[in-house]
């Protein structure tokens, strides 16, 4: 399908082809691994976990679901049972805490500095209380980077009932022109219109673009299918249009792929979304082994093209490169070094550090390679 690219004065206008696939069952293929691979380069622990009583500047967390780290640089935590944001410093202290914002999962920060929320908003309807999901936005620079003064702006929502009550935003990652993906799921996926599982680009003032995946296969189990969509990335610097995503199964067809990395192929006038990696062109690389991973949470992109995946089930963190190729991943259930995770649901790189949200432990921890520390 031809692809129509208009990027000029912060607005980018998509869509994207599809792909027909033979959905099967898959539970005879390879189970994924429940332990990282260790080598003499390593990660190691930062200090104490933020969140921890032994660190109480860094405050405490309630199911953490999110950590970024903005580009002034300060750190945010998507603080989910505690309904709010926390604003830190880059050592780990508390700077501030947003308003209330009702379970917040995503954030990302555009290069205005604003952040933007995923989470829910209840509201009154028939005279009955409904809960519905929404994208807020945060302008902190017109508040003075004070978080405890800037309002939640709600600017992405639906308060239709029925199946469209719904529908979460679970992802958000912001490109260059600080236009923005966002990760929509729910239970309307029948039909090829508007399904709830997608990932949607807005443009820098919150209006409606494209659904990028909009021809991807619901519930498939190839490359471009569409599932729960779990965590986003984009390349931190640049003017690359790509993206990769997470997801986890929603029914009882499992995506062989659940992180897969997609980008946007230009030939002429016309513009075609594909996957970065096939088996057929790149071999049996490891970021395509079926069933690499089992409950994909949060992903993160560096500088240097170089992936970080965080697993919920396997409490891992996967390292690979910009070729796919997996290196000084850790955790799993019986790390030697004690790298142990419970429900690691979200991953930040910043200055050669990883910031993982580990939500079953209420904690944010840190971690550099050993060549880094040198």
């Amino acid at each position: 399908m031809k692809i129509l690219l208009h990027i000029g004065l912060g607005i980018l206008l998509l869509s994207s082809f599809g792909c027909q696939e033979d959905k099967y069952n898959v539970n005879s293929l390879p189970q994924a691994t429940t332990n990282a691979n260790i080598s003499d380069t390593m990660y190691i622990q930062q200090g104490i976990p933020w969140g921890d009583a032994r660190f109480p500047q860094s405050g405490t967390f309630s199911n953490p679901q999110a950590v970024i780290v903005g580009n002034e640089p300060l750190v945010y935590v998507a603080d989910t049972y505690n309904n709010r944001i926390v604003m830190m410093d880059i050592a780990g202290r508390v700077i501030g805490y947003s308003q209330r914002i009702q379970r917040p999962v995503a954030l990302a920060q555009d290069k205005r500095l604003q952040l933007l929320v995923c989470a829910e908003f209840d509201t009154l309807l028939q005279g009955q209380t409904a809960t519905f999901g929404a994208v807020y936005r945060l302008n902190l620079p017109a508040v003075n980077h004070d978080i405890t003064r800037a309002i939640p702006r709600r600017v992405i929502w639906d308060t239709t009932l029925g199946n469209y009550a719904t529908r979460r935003y679970t992802a958000v990652a912001t490109l260059f022109d600080n236009s923005y993906f966002v990760a929509r799921t729910g239970q309307k996926n029948s039909g090829t219109f508007d399904p709830d599982n997608a990932i949607i680009l807005f443009s820098n003032n919150d209006i409606f673009q494209s659904s990028v995946t909009n021809d991807f296969t619901q519930q498939g189990t190839g490359l471009l299918s569409m599932h729960n969509v779990t965590g986003l990335a984009t390349l931190p610097t640049g003017t690359s249009i790509e993206f990769v995503f997470a997801q986890v199964e929603v029914s009882a067809v499992v995506p062989l792929w659940k992180v897969q990395w997609v980008k946007l192929i230009a030939m002429g006038q016309t513009r075609n979304w594909a996957s970065k990696f096939y088996p057929s062109v790149d071999g049996d690389i490891d970021l395509l082994k079926i069933n690499r991973f089992v409950q994909p949470r949060g992903v993160a992109l560096d500088p240097s093209g170089n992936l970080f995946v965080v697993d919920a089930s396997t409490d891992s963190l996967y390292h690979f490169n910009s070729r796919g190729i997996e290196s000084y991943s850790f955790g799993g259930h019986n790390d030697p070094y004690g790298r142990n995770f419970n429900q690691p649901y979200s991953v930040a790189f910043y200055d050669k550090t990883l910031f993982i949200a580990d939500k079953g432990n209420n904690r944010i921890c840190r971690y550099k390679l050993s060549i880094d520390m040198r």
